[in-house]
């Protein structure tokens, strides 16, 4: 009897992750699609992650462990890419978990429509374990119109250029590659992979433009696939020193993207506005974290440097004020004023706030 074709490559990084490990491996291995494989890849974990990736991988064929050295999730996430058999391809967080059919919604749509990119619905779920159901789009849709998926491509640079929002407003994640089931012949054919250069930001946005690029035709099911933890310990929320290197390697990224993809010029205001949103991003987690050590007078020239240096000026300039959100545009206006102390002030209060 032939062996049955893989269908979905789960792909799951794991670092540091031990309370919440088993919990998301139950939500794989139970998917009611069962011709799946899933991608363990211990990136040099000092916990007990590792074991119990091996643990499960002893009770569950379809699961595979990689060890090895830490390299960042990136790279993590490549290394699984590397041995993934699938059809399709899906990548996850550790902390997180997926729906019992998301696996199977995902694929059913792809098959039906035969479609490069598969997307769906989220929970954002809170400390308290509550989940708020977050919408992507106004209506479900298939497409393989060039605009439509350039349009989608400017919501993953900064959402506030989503083309159809739902109701409720702009969703969280249009870069997440969580909700995300992806062709894996397309990442072959055109090379696509995570830029390790991020250190793991915005690296899934970055990675969700080029599949976008490439993707002939897209489908969206409006039904929710994932649950995403707000984890305040995350990459995404910690004091980070290196912040300003970061963003440059982003802006490099991204520049890199535009300047080979967007020859008409079509997604440059969605990128001034991402600019603003790492402004914003600096803001809370380097300029006005409690955890820098530098004095406040050190900072506000540091700041004034950034914000008069390349792309940040340009953003500031150019980016629409009307496709900002409130945050965004307070950054824009205040800035250029050069009312730093009043910004500084603004955002201090909504952070102890948030």
């Amino acid at each position: 009897m032939p062996k049955e074709k893989i269908k979905v490559s789960i792909i799951v990084p794991m670092y540091n992750v031990e309370d919440y490990l088993e919990n998301s491996i139950e939500s794989f291995v139970n998917q009611s699609l069962q011709d799946i494989e899933i991608i363990l890849i211990d990136d040099g974990s000092p916990d007990k992650s590792g074991i119990i990736a091996d643990e499960y991988s002893k009770k569950d064929k379809r699961i595979k462990v990689i060890h090895k050295k830490n390299g960042g999730v990136s790279a993590a996430r490549n290394d699984g890419l590397k041995i993934a058999s699938g059809e399709y391809v899906i990548f996850c967080d550790p902390d997180d978990w997926m729906e019992n059919k998301a696996c199977e919604k995902l694929y059913s749509a792809a098959k039906r429509n035969d479609a490069d990119i598969s997307i769906g619905d989220i929970y954002m779920v809170n400390s308290s374990r509550e989940r708020n159901y977050i919408k992507f789009y106004s209506n479900k849709f298939v497409t393989q119109k060039k605009e439509d998926i350039k349009e989608l491509i400017k919501a993953d640079i900064n959402r506030t250029y989503c083309p159809n929002p739902p109701s409720e407003g702009y969703a969280f994640g249009y870069g997440g590659p969580w909700n995300k089931l992806v062709r894996r012949q397309l990442l072959i054919d055109n090379n696509i992979k995570f830029d390790i250069r991020t250190k793991g930001v915005f690296d899934d946005i970055i990675y969700t433009a080029y599949i976008l690029e490439h993707a002939k035709k897209v489908c969206y099911i409006s039904y929710p696939v994932y649950n995403y933890r707000q984890v305040d310990s995350s990459i995404t929320n910690s004091y980070k020193a290196n912040i300003l290197e970061i963003n440059n390697l982003i802006f490099k990224s991204l520049e890199e993207y535009l300047n080979k993809y967007d020859s008409d010029g079509e997604y440059r205001e969605p990128y001034y506005a991402c600019v603003i949103r790492r402004i914003s991003e600096t803001l809370k987690l380097y300029f006005l974290s409690t955890s820098n050590p530098k004095t406040k007078k050190e900072l506000k020239k540091e700041y004034l440097n950034m914000i008069n240096s390349k792309p940040y000026k340009t953003a500031l300039k150019k980016a629409d004020l009307d496709k900002l959100s409130k945050r965004q545009k307070l950054i824009k206006i205040l800035s250029k004023k050069g009312a730093i102390w009043l910004l500084w002030l603004i955002f201090t209060l909504y952070y102890k706030k948030a």
